[in-house]
């Protein structure tokens, strides 16, 4: 894992590019936001680089650096962490404690930090949720973020990478990298649609996404560019200047076109069809990945009882919730750690 630390957009534009409860962020970015998490690495000596999409890595490409980093001003600053410990309870009455399985620690404040229910082999098995209901705070309907796609027609494109696609579904598009599996479609650009297309699905039993696999030019470019080929070549010949052999033979079939024939001979319904079904590659989503197969579970702890100026509970005093266990999340591309680190500093600051 290359460990995609931040995304370096500036707060109003990163609030806007947020599915869900942009708003409420406001207060913590302005503690402690993109620019902030940069410079805060790169003071502890920690080398990173921006990418497409205003995304920052480590320049090793390697999220251990992230981690060895982090563990050294953990240690700087003598802080523990109890390894293989599960929190059994939190206690919140009178005297505030944790619960765990190598004993009990008393304290003033406590800060619920377990993320969501996504990739459980990590530790975010949901209990945050848990805790949050027992202190009468309210939980969402939590629904999968950034997950794959399973498409009801399974073509033969497993493995096949494009490195620009743009994705829509109703008014939702996402424009970036995309993998063909062997159940249907992943990568950066179904994964930012998945949370729309997963919405769709329950509301209607079935969704309708469609791909343009050539975005760096128009229908009537394409039109003009197949016109200008040699005339005399067959079809896929000219296609295979565009799009991978496998996927050209793909569209080929839906198109129901033999390949074989010339450019000259093909009518002009027949090249409507084939430029359409590239600019407009239909695909029925029949299911997404479940929220412990996403990057990210959408949902969480409601809002409205949480002070988002301290990310203090409403409800009990002390107690402060923070990440991905609230009602927040981002697309990929660096948004979700960003919010960890924001909302997380925001409540050690109201600690402190």
């Amino acid at each position: 894992s290359r460990c995609n630390l931040t995304n370096l957009k500036e707060n109003e534009e990163f609030i806007k590019n947020l599915p869900v409860n942009g708003k409420y962020l406001y207060s913590s970015l302005n503690n402690f936001n993109a620019k902030d998490i940069y410079n805060y690495f790169t003071s502890l000596g920690l080398k990173l680089k921006k990418e497409d999409h205003d995304r920052v890595f480590p320049i090793t490409n390697s999220s251990s650096s992230v981690i060895d980093t982090l563990s050294k001003e953990l240690a700087k600053n003598k802080v523990e962490i109890l390894y293989n410990t599960k929190v059994v309870d939190i206690l919140v009455d009178n005297t505030k404690a944790v619960v765990t399985t190598n004993g009990e620690y008393k304290t003033n404040n406590i800060i619920i930090a377990t993320g969501g229910m996504s990739y459980p082999q990590t530790g975010s098995t949901g209990d945050g949720y848990k805790f949050a209901g027992m202190f009468g705070h309210k939980v969402t309907d939590l629904y999968p973020a950034e997950t794959y796609l399973v498409t009801k027609n399974i073509f033969p494109l497993a493995g096949i990478t494009l490195e620009d696609v743009c994705i829509t579904i109703g008014k939702h598009t996402s424009r970036d990298s995309m993998l063909f599996t062997h159940v249907g479609l992943s990568g950066p650009a179904v994964q930012t649609v998945s949370e729309y297309v997963y919405r769709e699905i329950k509301e209607k039993k079935t969704a309708i996404i469609q791909i343009d696999l050539l975005t760096n030019i128009s229908i009537n470019e394409l039109f003009n560019d197949m016109d200008s080929y040699p005339s005399k070549n067959e079809i896929k010949t000219w296609l295979k200047t565009k799009l991978p052999t496998r996927l050209v033979e793909t569209i080929l079939n839906i198109s129901k076109i033999d390949g074989s024939i010339k450019i000259a001979s093909l009518s002009k319904i027949d090249k409507e069809k084939l430029l359409n079904n590239i600019k407009n590659f239909s695909f029925e989503i029949i299911k997404t990945g479940n929220a412990e197969q996403s990057f990210v579970t959408g949902g969480g702890i409601d809002l409205g009882d949480i002070d988002t100026k301290t990310m203090e509970s409403k409800i009990i005093f002390g107690l402060y919730f923070v990440g991905e266990v609230l009602d927040f999340h981002g697309p990929i591309g660096g948004y979700n750690l960003t919010i960890a680190f924001s909302t997380g500093y925001t409540a050690g600051l109201s600690i402190k």
